[in-house]
């Protein structure tokens, strides 16, 4: 429905707009009803019934019974957890095996401010205890980035000095990632819905949270990626195969000039500096092109094919977060590009 409305002044300074008859009585409407109106971003108003609203419990209920391949549980929980899920339920025609209930309770320890309050034979309850409000999205992508930083480092330290990596370490913090980004989701999801939440989340926009959706899932494949490299980095020390001293010190540069690429790209997403967001590009492409110099170097350098393996899952890592830093740069340009500055005026031409 689109209507033009003109502006009636009353009294001094005070201008009104009449509301159209369809939708008022669509929505019940009567003198002395209150309204709620809130700007987005786009500055335009939008118009609500009433107060705002406490959110009522949202209840998810699982038929385990027609949980019959692997990891379909498993996949549900997480997926009613991400679709904001106050209370989920697991019912069962029969009694739920231990292997079961030991399934349910290693994926809800996963899943921030969820866990299990009631256990019965064929019945398992589970709640969020999360006050979604707690929670800005930017402070999230904050916490993801200075994660995902802290095991790029590990690593990068590791390649640098030729020591080995304490996977459990990388793989107990890397789990932490996995558990925050769906945190994150979570939070987005429910501010899509919720729109008086989304404010307060700082999520104005779906076409932000889009791009928030994306970079939490890039963040959450470096942490991958990482952890991956990890691997390699410690099966090359675990073993027999010796580095040359100058694909070290190669590897070791290329790293260092990923993890600034990292550090560069997350302080251009946050503060959209259009001169520091160039300067990423420019930099990912600069160490694109040295990890393949790097990579010929290896395959012509080395003649073990198990180091050559190792090397290359190393040398793949990098290249791969360099990419992802890529997409985020991209989020942020995309971002900018559509928030009016002194470098980009933005005006609505008339059709």
């Amino acid at each position: 429905m689109i209507e033009i409305r003109k502006l009636q002044k009353v009294g001094t300074a005070t201008l009104t707009v009449s509301l159209p008859k369809k939708w008022v009585l669509k929505k019940g409407l009567k003198p002395g009803d209150r309204v709620t109106l809130i700007e987005n971003e786009d500055g335009s108003l939008r118009l609500d019934v009433g107060d705002v609203k406490t959110a009522e419990e949202t209840v998810f209920t699982i038929n385990y019974d027609l949980c019959n391949s692997n990891n379909i549980l498993k996949r549900l929980i997480i997926g009613a957890y991400l679709q904001g899920a106050d209370i989920l339920k697991i019912i069962s025609s029969n009694a739920l095996t231990t292997d079961t209930i030991s399934e349910i309770q290693a994926t809800v320890d996963k899943l921030p401010g969820f866990e299990i309050v009631e256990q019965t034979y064929r019945t398992v309850l589970i709640q969020s205890f999360l006050d979604p409000s707690k929670f800005p999205i930017e402070v999230l992508l904050k916490r993801l980035q200075i994660m995902v930083a802290s095991i790029l480092n590990q690593v990068i330290s590791s390649i640098s000095e030729g020591t080995l990596v304490n996977i459990s370490e990388i793989t107990r913090q890397e789990s932490k990632v996995d558990e925050l980004y769906f945190l994150t989701v979570r939070q987005l999801f429910l501010a899509l819905r919720r729109w008086h939440l989304g404010m307060t989340l700082g999520i104005d926009s779906p076409t932000y949270a889009a791009g928030v959706r994306l970079v939490a899932k890039t963040l959450e494949d470096i942490g991958d990626v990482i952890e991956n490299m990890a691997k390699g980095l410690n099966s090359v020390h675990k073993s027999s195969l010796k580095i040359s001293p100058e694909i070290a010190k190669k590897i070791g540069e290329l790293g260092i000039m990923v993890q600034t690429l990292f550090s560069k790209t997350m302080k251009a997403f946050f503060s959209l500096d259009i001169d520091l967001l160039n300067d990423v590009f420019d930099n990912i492409s600069y160490v694109l092109g040295q990890q393949d110099r790097l990579t010929e170097d290896i395959l012509l350098m080395i003649n073990d094919e198990r180091l050559v393996s190792y090397l290359k899952i190393i040398c793949w890592g990098l290249s791969c977060i360099a990419r992802n830093c890529e997409v985020i740069a991209e989020v942020a340009f995309n971002r900018l590009t559509r928030t009016p500055s002194n470098i980009i005026l933005i005006e609505k031409a008339q059709l």
